[in-house]
């Protein structure tokens, strides 16, 4: 959605990158390691013009504004409970990648065979939000902006085109279904048993509240 709002590119070379470094656990371990691979992505890219909206991202932020200090980031996120309710139908849960499944010093390792779909998916989805958020403490505030999808409106995607400093090329693609599941085999999350919402909660719960989750849809329900 993101590279359609602003005519960029979606994960650009990420098979590339994901072939040549992601074949072990924690491939971007070292803030040096982050580096050689940001380098190696975007081999002859114009800076003053590239957008590429990429999940990869999430692990490399840190040393791509250590490479474009005037560059300007933007953290999307969504619902952690939609998050799951996706991922389970896309059988996320059963990947072996580095980004789905905890790495040995996580307290989730020696968990990990015996936690549900939800509770994969939830740590996932707090993982994920948890490294960027961290990696964003270490670049400047006027430099990015985190974005809540269920947000938008036209009053923010005004404020999305006058931090980008870019013309967003397509507003329609905030309401079209872009790269949305075509068949969806898990339930909603107002389908949820009791359950199934505190297993989500017990792992996603603080990062949900971090996010303004809770507050907003309590009162959306």
């Amino acid at each position: 959605m993101f590279a359609r709002l602003f005519g960029g590119f979606h994960e650009f070379r990420a098979t590339y990158l994901l072939d040549k470094y992601c074949r072990n656990n924690d491939p971007f371990s070292s803030f040096d390691k982050r580096l050689q691979a940001v380098l190696d992505l975007h081999q002859g890219i114009d800076t003053a013009t590239f957008i590429d909206s990429s999940n990869l991202y999430t692990y490399l932020l840190d040393a791509l504004w250590a490479l474009y200090p005037n560059a300007r980031f933007i953290l999307g996120v969504r619902d952690g409970r939609d998050f799951v309710r996706s991922a389970i139908t896309r059988g996320w849960h059963t990947r072996s990648s580095f980004d789905t499944i905890p790495r040995k010093s996580s307290p989730y390792y020696s968990r990990w065979k015996n936690m549900s779909p939800i509770e994969r998916t939830a740590w996932i989805w707090t993982n994920r939000n948890e490294i960027a958020l961290g990696l964003l403490e270490h670049i400047p505030r006027n430099n990015w902006m985190l974005v809540r999808l269920e947000d938008l409106d036209e009053m923010l995607l005004c404020r999305l085109e006058e931090f980008a400093g870019h013309p967003i090329k397509d507003k329609k693609a905030v309401n079209a279904e872009v790269n949305s599941n075509p068949v969806q085999n898990f339930p909603p999350k107002e389908e949820w048993s009791e359950d199934e919402l505190q297993a989500f909660y017990a792992i996603a719960g603080n990062m949900m509240k971090k996010l303004g989750y809770l507050d907003f849809h309590n009162l959306k329900q």
